[in-house]
């Protein structure tokens, strides 16, 4: 089995309930996904977000993470795939790194989610659910790679959390 290669401690130390940012490498290997849902989750929640939210959070990085792995890799075990965390003030920003296929967003279809569920169909709805679930999501390339960069906002006082 395949095992994580990094996990790395950015920036100076700050109290335990305000995180510095995190870098964590895992290989491109469906069973690490609940690794990726377990430190997204308590991430989000030492940020301060609320347990439904961390959970929310760590649902759109799991989507994002195993679209890395069916899509950029094409399901080939072995590649990396880093993911960076950095809990900012009322931000929650999240990078998913690959070295993988490159990605172009506007290739995405729309999803009818009425024809989707009328047709049954299973699967596909990762993007579409990662953008109703977070802030902000943006594609891109640098050097080299593709970085799926993920938002997260508290809201102002006396607005319900999402």
């Amino acid at each position: 089995m395949p095992r994580a290669k990094r996990v790395q401690a950015a920036g100076p130390r700050r109290a335990a309930t305000r995180p510095a940012g995190l870098v964590l490498t895992v290989p491109s290997d469906t069973a690490f996904l609940s690794l990726v849902r377990d430190v997204t989750r308590k991430l989000g929640t030492l940020a301060g977000f609320p347990g439904a939210t961390a959970d929310r959070l760590a649902l759109a990085v799991d989507e994002c993470t195993t679209n890395v792995i069916r899509h950029a890799y094409r399901g080939q075990s072995g590649n990396a795939i880093e993911l960076r965390f950095s809990p900012d003030g009322n931000e929650f920003r999240v990078e998913v790194l690959d070295d993988g296929e490159a990605v172009d967003p506007r290739a995405m279809p729309r999803v009818d989610l009425e024809r989707y569920a009328a047709e049954r169909r299973k699967g596909g709805l990762g993007v579409h659910l990662m953008g109703q679930l977070m802030d902000s999501v943006t594609y891109g390339r640098r050097s080299g790679r593709n970085v799926c960069r993920m938002i997260k906002r508290r809201p102002r006082a006396g607005r319900a959390q999402a």
